[in-house]
């Protein structure tokens, strides 16, 4: 246990932390083994701190240093200064600023005016600035449709003019004239703009004023007529009207037309001179007209709008097929239906549309089939069927069920014909069908070249609408069938004439060496043909000498094969008895002794092939194998093409 005098230690010492009379607190401590009492620091001790700066830049910071207020003065200073030089500069100087805003260009003129008639414009230009204005140089810039009134046939885009130097305040004026083309109602810019330097200085300087102008009269009119509904793949026309509104000659004016997709331009009643799209209209008087038909198809999706877009102007100085300056522009929207009656027409189960081939002599069964799209019924439908074509023979035509009129060359159809006729519901169809035959119609004196057959089929009926009113319905198709060309190749052998002397023993020999002449000809009959290519073999025991006639013709000859090939190139159609084609070539017999008794083969069977250059069809003519007998030979005798001993 601890001593009791330790407890009491504690205890007292409790008692003085928590006593509210605490003793006073000591600054002074007694160390244990003196009795020197000494002072307890209240604080760190820190080391005196040395002034590392130099003192000579310290003064010098000292010395300087300004006050807010001097700053405020010296500023004030400054600023009066300023403003008085200014002021100055202002007072003496000033009046040599220059600046665009006091370059004043005024532009009178009349504010509509007709197309294509000569106008005058007053350009004014004013230099309010109290300097020169140097080497000042005016430009006008016209819209597209001008043209010089002293030559129409001339654009005119810009027209520049120098005026000089202009001293302050002057002023210059200038005149321009102009003949502005363009559509009613269109309003066009001009643009006059002034290019200026001024003294002591490189730069170039502008200042640009604009003017309006209404166009209230084109000088011509166009407008288009005709359909605005087109049934697709049927033919229609349009007609183009141009009217002269100008007090002055139209020169040289030139319509161009840019078609849509799916137009196809046939005709027109005046010829076009570029792209079946471009005419040369000419000189128009004042109030004179001019009108363009054009003829064609359009074809296309139902209820598909397709624009027509017409130009007019005058003809360019450069080339006289384009435009160089345009009066005036136009469209005309067409809308493609499908047609009321489909029609479709077979040859010889050629369902397409596109042209058929054929050949003279051979029948062609035709099948015409038709279909109502209307949702109404048709009554008393019509069908005919037109033949014409140089290879048309009337004596050739076989109508089943219609009726053939020779005298018309129609085959018709109608309810008398065929009940069935007489109201075909919607969404009916149905088949007609008759036969005809090509025939070559040439004569001597008048020979038939790219022969066709062609076939119109139309339909007319009637239709009630809502109100129960007959309305007509027609459609139309047509298709045509090219007459291909026949080719014929013919050879035969010859001895004692041609151009090639022929040597040995008639009647041939074995084993020794007689040769023949071998004559081809190729004839031509009712179109050009290309691509001629003749080629046969020779038998192994028949040698090529190398003699051609004549010797411009292209022939080879390949001796591993032995085939010879005359390559002929083009045939111009009725390549007959007078400019046919003709190949000599002359080749050596050396029989062998098994071949006695024999009229050995001299050239084995030749072919002919050719492309028709009118149908694309692929021709082919065949001549037999010619023998050592040349019975066309005016020297031959019987027995001398066979081989002896």
């Amino acid at each position: 246990m601890p001593p009791e005098n330790d407890k009491s230690r504690i205890e007292g010492l409790k008692e003085t932390l928590y006593s509210r009379n605490a003793p006073d607190i000591r600054t002074k401590r007694k160390l244990r083994y003196t009795d020197e009492e000494t002072s307890v620091k209240t604080d760190w001790e820190h080391p005196p701190e040395e002034d590392v700066r130099p003192a000579a830049l310290n003064q010098e910071y000292k010395d300087h240093r300004m006050s807010f207020t001097t700053k405020i003065l010296i500023a004030s200073a400054v600023f009066c200064i300023l403003a008085v030089g200014l002021g100055a500069y202002l007072f003496f100087n000033g009046t040599n600023l220059i600046s665009a805003n006091n370059i004043e260009i005024d532009i009178s003129g009349p504010v509509s005016i007709p197309g294509g008639a000569p106008v005058t414009f007053d350009v004014t230009a004013i230099n309010k600035n109290n300097v020169d204005l140097q080497a000042v140089d005016m430009s006008v810039d016209f819209p597209d449709g001008t043209v010089d009134p002293a030559d129409p046939s001339k654009p005119l885009t810009r027209h520049q003019e120098l005026i000089g130097d202009m001293p302050a305040g002057s002023t210059a004026h200038k005149s321009i004239q102009a003949m502005i083309y363009g559509e009613q109602n269109l309003q066009k810019e001009i643009t006059v703009t002034l290019t200026y330097g001024i003294k002591g200085s490189s730069s170039v300087f502008t200042k640009t004023q604009t003017y309006d102008v209404l166009i209230n009269s084109s000088p011509i009119n166009v407008t288009v007529s005709g359909v605005n509904e087109a049934v697709s793949g049927q033919d229609f026309d349009m007609t183009v009207d141009l009217k002269s509104n100008s007090d002055q000659t139209l020169k040289n004016i030139v319509l161009k037309a840019s078609y849509p997709f799916g137009y196809v331009f046939k005709s027109s009643d005046l010829p076009t001179i570029s792209d079946n799209a471009t005419w040369k209209i000419g000189d128009i008087p004042p109030g004179g007209d001019r009108t363009v038909t054009l003829h064609g198809n359009l074809t296309g999706e139902n209820t598909d709008l397709r624009a027509f877009h017409f130009s007019v102007g005058s003809a360019s100085a450069s080339d006289p097929s384009k435009i160089g300056t345009e009066f005036m522009s136009i469209e005309q929207d067409v809308t493609i239906q499908k047609p009321f009656v489909s029609l479709g027409i077979g040859i010889d189960n050629d369902q397409g549309t596109a042209d058929h081939v054929g050949q003279f002599g051979q029948t062609e069964h035709v099948e015409i089939d038709w279909y109502n799209n209307l949702p109404v019924a048709v009554s008393n439908m019509i069908i005919s069927a037109k033949l014409s074509g140089s290879a048309y023979d009337k004596n050739s035509v076989s109508p089943e069920q219609g009726y053939f009129d020779s005298s018309n060359d129609t085959i018709v159809w109608n309810p008398q014909t065929d009940p069935e006729l007489a109201s075909v519901a919607p969404g009916a169809s149905g088949k007609l069908s008759f036969m005809v035959t090509p025939q070559d119609q040439s004569t001597p004196n008048n020979p038939v070249v790219d022969p066709t057959l062609k076939i119109d089929v139309s339909v007319s009926g009637t239709r009630a609408q809502e109100a129960n009113v007959p309305e007509s319905v027609t459609a139309a198709a047509s298709r045509t069938t090219k007459i291909s060309s026949s080719v014929a190749l013919s050879g035969r052998v010859a001895r004692s004439t041609g151009p090639f002397m022929n040597t040995g023993p008639i009647p041939p020999k074995a084993e020794q060496a007689t040769t023949y002449t071998i004559i081809w000809n190729v004839t031509n009959a009712s179109s050009d043909v290309g691509s001629a290519v003749v080629t046969a073999q020779l038998p192994a025991y028949v040698k090529w000498l190398g003699q051609v006639s004549p010797s411009t013709e292209n022939v080879v000859y390949d001796a591993n094969s032995g085939t010879v090939t005359w390559n002929i190139g083009n045939v111009s159609a009725y390549a007959g008895t007078s400019n046919r084609r003709e190949l000599d070539f002359q080749v050596s017999l050396k029989p062998s002794v098994s071949q006695v008794g024999q009229s050995p083969v001299l050239v084995g069977q030749a072919t002919l092939s050719a492309t028709d250059s009118f149908t694309g069809a692929s021709l082919t003519s065949q001549q037999d194998q010619l023998t050592t007998r040349f019975s066309t030979d005016p020297a031959y005798q019987s027995g001398d093409e066979t081989v002896v001993r």
